[in-house]
């Protein structure tokens, strides 16, 4: 969990998320607004909800996964691999 940050004006957060899309790309920058987005939302309270959801959404945030995802999310496709392992069982 990151530590929760001091809230900011509107126009700080505007300001922010322009400064990370005029300076990043792709994955790099979906992070960036996520780290943002849950920093702020932590400040308010929410940080058990972040938590969770965080928790669900680490492997869109790997390093070599590439941005924008093309195809079937890696949930779909691990729950598909499970139910036909239980299948062939």
């Amino acid at each position: 969990m990151t530590k929760p940050a001091p809230l900011m004006t509107a126009q700080e957060f505007a300001d922010r998320a322009r400064e990370i899309v005029a300076t990043m790309r792709g994955h790099a920058a979906h992070r960036a607004i996520d780290l943002l987005t849950n920093d702020e939302l932590r400040g308010l309270g929410y940080g058990e909800g972040i938590d969770i959801f965080e928790a669900q959404v680490g492997h869109w945030h790997e390093a070599d996964a590439v941005y924008p995802h093309a195809g079937p999310c890696p949930d779909c496709e691990r729950a598909a691999t499970e139910a036909e392992r239980r299948a062939a069982a």
